[in-house]
C-alpha cells in the first residue's frame, strides 16, 4: 500500500481509537487530517467520487470521548465569550438562510455542513486545549501539516503539476484560498522557529516558511501576494524591537527577501504588478473583482437577510456576472450568502480574536512566560493578514483560519485564566501579612516617637 494511503488510515485509526478515551488526541488527530485532506493530497491513491470520511470518523469519537468525559472544562469559553458569539451568529444566520430564503436549499445545506462542522469543532477545542502544554502541541501540528502540505504542493509544481494546481486548486480550494492558506500560517511558522531553541527544529520552521512563500508565488494568487507583504513588513517591524540580536533579524530579513524575489520569477512579478495598473489596462480577473463587489453589494440591499450559504453564486448572472461567479471579497461574500447580521457575525469573530490576542500578549504573566506572548501576536499577525486577503478574495470556508484563531483564543482563555489565579494568590498573601509586625499599622504604631 502506498505510503500516503498508509498513514490516512493510521492516523484515522489513532484518531478513532484513542478519541473516545482521550478527546485530545482525537482533536489532534482531526486538526491533522483537516489540513492534510489525504484523499486530495494523494488524489492517485483515492476514489475521488468515493473516498472515505476521515474526518468524520474522528470528529465522531472525539464528541463521544468530550461527553464521557463530562463535556470538558467550560471555564475558558467565559473569557472569550463576546468573540465566540461572532462565530455563533455567522452559523445560525447560515441556517436560517439556508432553511428560509435559500434560492437552493441542497446546495445552502452542502456549504453550510462543512462551517458547522468547523464551527463545532472550534468549540469542543476550547473546550479540551486548556493547558499550555496542549496549546503549545496543537500550534506545533498546525504548523508540521501546513510544511508537509507546502513540501508536497512544491512537488507538484516540481513535476509539473502547477497548471492543474491554479486551475482546480486544493482539497475543493482555488489557488487563491490555498494562497490564503499559506499567508495564514508563514507567521506562526517563522516565530516558533524564533521560540524554539534546538537549530534543527529553526531549520525546519525557517525552510517550511520558503516552501510556504513559493507556493503562495506560484499560485499567481494576487491576493496572496498582498497578504504576503503585509505579513513580511508586520512580522520584520514585531522581531525587530522583539528580539535582541538587530543586525542578524535585519540581515535574516533581507535573505528572506531575496529569496522571495528569487523564487517570484519574472512571470510572478508581471503578474502582481498588474495591481496598480490603470483601469484600461487591467486583465479581465482584476477587473472581475470590482464588478463581483458591485454586485454582492446589490444583491445586499435587494436581500437583506441573505440568499443562503453560497447562494449568491446562482443568482450572479442577475447582477450582471458570469452564472456561478463568486464575490472576490469575504464579507461582501457572506453579506450576499448569509445576510448583514451572518457578515458582521464573522467580522466579530476575526476582529474579536485580533483584539484579545493583542491584549493577551501585553499581559505581564504572558510576558513572563514567553510563549503565550509569541503566540498571541503570530495569531494577530495571522488573522490581519486573513482579513486583509479577505478584501480581495472569498475564503469563508477555509479552515484552517478557524484553527489559527481558536489557537489564539485558547491561549487568551489561559492567559486570562493564570493572570487571574495570580492575582488571588496575591489577595490570599496580603492579609497574612498584617500579623507582621509592620504591616496593617499606624506609622506611630511601633514608634510612639513618630507621632507629630
Amino acid at each position: 500500500m502506498e505510503f500516503g494511503k498508509l498513514f490516512s488510515y493510521f492516523l484515522a485509526t489513532l484518531g478513532v481509537s484513542m478519541g473516545w478515551f482521550n478527546p485530545y488526541v482525537g482533536l489532534m488527530a482531526y486538526f491533522a487530517l483537516a489540513i492534510l485532506k489525504p484523499p486530495f493530497l494523494w488524489f492517485w491513491a483515492f476514489d475521488q467520487t468515493n473516498h472515505p470520511r476521515f474526518s468524520l470518523y474522528v470528529g465522531l469519537s472525539t464528541l463521544l470521548g468530550l461527553a464521557i468525559k463530562g463535556f470538558g472544562d467550560w471555564t475558558p469559553v467565559r473569557h472569550v465569550r463576546i468573540t465566540l458569539f461572532g462565530l455563533f451568529v455567522f452559523l445560525l444566520t447560515g441556517v436560517l438562510t439556508a432553511q428560509f430564503t435559500a434560492i437552493d436549499h441542497e446546495v445552502a445545506w452542502m456549504w453550510l455542513d462543512a462551517r458547522l462542522k468547523i464551527g463545532l469543532m472550534a468549540f469542543v477545542a476550547l473546550l479540551i486545549v486548556t493547558d499550555g502544554r496542549r496549546i503549545r502541541t496543537m500550534a506545533w501540528i498546525i504548523v508540521a501539516t501546513m510544511g508537509f502540505l507546502a513540501y508536497t504542493l512544491n512537488g507538484w509544481y516540481k513535476a509539473g503539476f502547477v497548471r492543474r494546481f491554479i486551475d482546480e486548486g486544493f482539497a475543493l480550494i482555488d489557488n487563491n484560498g490555498v494562497a490564503l492558506m499559506m499567508v495564514l500560517i508563514i507567521p506562526l511558522a517563522f516565530f516558533m522557529g524564533v521560540y524554539d531553541r534546538r537549530w534543527w527544529v529553526k531549520l525546519l520552521c525557517f525552510a517550511s516558511v520558503l516552501l510556504e512563500i513559493h507556493v503562495i508565488l506560484f499560485s499567481y494568487s494576487r491576493g496572496g501576494q498582498l497578504g504576503l507583504i503585509l505579513i513580511g513588513a508586520t512580522i520584520f517591524i514585531i522581531a525587530l524591537f522583539r528580539l535582541p540580536n538587530k543586525m542578524l533579524t535585519i540581515t535574516v530579513a533581507c535573505l528572506f527577501v531575496w529569496a522571495t524575489l528569487y523564487l517570484a520569477g519574472p512571470a510572478v512579478r508581471a503578474r502582481f504588478m498588474t495591481i496598480f495598473a490603470d483601469a484600461s489596462e487591467r486583465d479581465a480577473s482584476a477587473a472581475s473583482r470590482f464588478d463581483t463587489w458591485a454586485a454582492a453589494w446589490a444583491c445586499i440591499k435587494d436581500h437583506p437577510w441573505g440568499v443562503g450559504p453560497r447562494n449568491f453564486n446562482l443568482v450572479a448572472h442577475k447582477y450582471g456576472l458570469t452564472d456561478g461567479k463568486s464575490v472576490h471579497g469575504l464579507f461582501l461574500q457572506v453579506g450576499a450568502d448569509h445576510g448583514i447580521a451572518g457578515a458582521l457575525g464573522l467580522a466579530l469573530f476575526y476582529v474579536g480574536t485580533m483584539w484579545q490576542t493583542f491584549r493577551a500578549a501585553r499581559r505581564p504573566f504572558a510576558k513572563r512566560l514567553q510563549w503565550p506572548a509569541y503566540l498571541c501576536n503570530t495569531v494577530c499577525i495571522s488573522i490581519a493578514g486573513f482579513i486583509w486577503c479577505g478584501f480581495f478574495l472569498s475564503a469563508e470556508a477555509v479552515e484552517l483560519s478557524y484553527l489559527i484563531a481558536v489557537l489564539g483564543l485558547c491561549t487568551v482563555a489561559f492567559v486570562e485564566r493564570q493572570s487571574a489565579a495570580d492575582e488571588d494568590v496575591k489577595a490570599a498573601v496580603l492579609p497574612e501579612l498584617e500579623q507582621v509586625p509592620g504591616f496593617g499599622l499606624p506609622p506611630d504604631a511601633l514608634n510612639p516617637g513618630l507621632s507629630t
